[in-house]
């Protein structure tokens, strides 16, 4: 019996040892306003190897009952995110002769540090439209991703305030750049960032935070606006006749311009920020310190990529045939009008990175360690974040 029990503390040892082998990895989801995706970044020496792995639904959706979810779904969609991690382990589905996703087996290829969901504008309007349901959903995912990864992994599941995801997708152009001379503007679905190095900046705002990296202190600032994302803002700030698709069949003369002038950005003192905050009255503004930003270099990422000139020949000048719900010619030119507005670059270098990546950048680096002392602000909330 003593010779067996050592056999099998002998096999624990090596099991033990071969699991210290393998390489680190963090599992990040993308709880997009479209969809939840997943991904598991795997580090190799310096760099981060990203596994893209299926997109399930949107965690928003059963709070917000959209796209056909109800509440009683909510479990549901819980389990789909949790049974995520399995489907990666196998190919996807094959679609033009290629799977959705290729496989990685993370249970057998990683050592797994930490787990998260994090969560966007999606989410920050659900916490809007229903606090209690949106607490009971992130109270439940916790403990089924608990449950599925055991508690030695380090699991967080929330909705990211506006700082860090601006924050997270600068740090992961940085990862490209290799420096931190540069801004970013960032457009998603419902919301838009604008993040940059800011030592001439104002402590006392929540927009500015010092962070580390590579145990150097960096002052940011990093702001979003709820509302300015290219579909919500025909909803947020509305829709110009002058923008509908097809104008330029309806009104003689027409310009893309015609448009743009329409598109009311700016109020007295900033820019429109439609669904966040100022105490408990909804509408707010903000006009970033672009003045005193560390650097006049800028990158363009998320939708801003898909600026294409052509588009408004396709959607603004012709008449599409599209229905009400699809806004493109509005979206051929909100974007440049948007960039305007902060006298951004309309040329600046566009470039294609995941959020996901830079907050990975950030576990590592403990970067926000150095704001932890101050809460995070979640202007979306009219009595603070959800406790």
């Amino acid at each position: 019996m003593l010779m067996k029990k050592a056999f099998f503390s002998g096999l624990m040892f090596v099991s033990s040892v071969a699991m210290a082998d393998l390489p680190v990895c963090h599992i990040l989801y993308d709880a997009g306003s479209s969809g939840t995706r997943l991904y598991v970044y795997e580090q190799q020496g310096k760099n981060w190897v990203e596994h893209e792995g299926p997109k399930v639904t949107a965690l928003a959706d059963p709070v917000r009952e959209f796209r056909g979810k109800k509440w009683q779904d909510v479990d549901s969609v819980l389990n789909e995110v949790v049974a995520a991690l399995d489907s990666i382990k196998q190919d996807g589905p094959v679609k033009n002769n290629k799977p959705a996703w290729k496989a990685f087996d993370w249970s057998k290829q990683c050592q797994i540090k930490s787990a998260a969901v994090y969560a966007t504008a999606g989410m920050r309007l659900a916490e809007q439209s229903n606090k209690e349901r949106s607490l009971t959903l992130w109270t439940n995912l916790k403990q089924k991703l608990v449950a599925k990864l055991g508690e030695k992994v380090d699991v967080d599941a929330k909705t990211l305030t506006g700082f860090e995801e601006g924050l997270f997708a600068w740090l992961a152009v940085r990862e490209q750049q290799k420096n931190e001379s540069f801004g970013i503007a960032e457009m998603g679905g419902a919301s838009a960032q604008i993040t940059f190095p800011c030592s001439k900046c104002e402590d006392t705002q929540p927009s500015t935070r010092t962070i580390q990296l590579d145990g150097k202190a960096l002052k940011m600032y990093s702001y979003s606006y709820l509302g300015l994302g290219q579909d919500e803002a025909p909803k947020s700030l509305g829709l110009p006749t002058s923008c509908v698709n097809g104008a330029a069949t309806k009104q003689a003369n027409w310009k893309p311009q015609d448009c743009a002038n329409q598109i009311q950005l700016t109020v007295e003192k900033g820019v429109r920020d439609p669904y966040n905050f100022v105490g408990e009255k909804l509408g707010s503004q903000e006009q970033p310190p672009i003045d005193k930003a560390d650097s006049n270099k800028w990158f363009l990422t998320g939708a801003f990529n898909y600026i294409n000139p052509a588009n408004i020949e396709t959607y603004c000048v012709k008449d599409p045939k599209l229905s009400d719900e699809e806004k493109f010619c509005y979206r051929s030119i909100y974007p440049v009008k948007y960039l305007e507005t902060f006298k951004i670059p309309v040329d600046a270098p566009k470039l294609n990175v995941s959020w996901t990546q830079g907050a990975v950048v950030c576990k590592e680096n403990k970067c926000l360690e150095p704001a932890a002392k101050t809460p995070p602000f979640c202007r979306w909330l009219d009595k603070g974040c959800l406790k």
